[in-house]
């Protein structure tokens, strides 16, 4: 990343900071996976029926590895509740 692209995105940064002060992800996650995770699942659903469905789901399944181990079925079972569960379990183990 060239040095003009960092200066601009910590200007773009500075300013959302000063104009959402409070602002806060509404999605539960412990580190940047599982907001990759919770961010997949929330296309087309509320962001608390994510939350009731990733409390489970990182119970389950802690980290890549689990996700690419598991049956695409089974992960869609695991999701089901969140709508399209076909394409967001084929973009999970994508």
């Amino acid at each position: 990343m060239s040095v003009e692209l960092k200066q601009r995105a910590a200007e773009i940064i500075k300013r959302l900071k000063k104009a959402y002060p409070n602002a806060h992800c509404a999605l539960n996650h412990k580190n940047a996976f599982e907001l990759l995770i919770a961010t997949i699942l929330s296309a087309q659903c509320t962001d608390e029926r994510v939350n009731i469905v990733t409390a489970d789901l990182f119970r389950k399944y802690h980290g890549p590895e689990d996700y690419l181990k598991v049956e695409q079925t089974e992960l869609e079972k695991d999701i089901h509740s969140t709508g399209f569960f076909r394409n967001k379990s084929k973009n999970i183990q994508g």
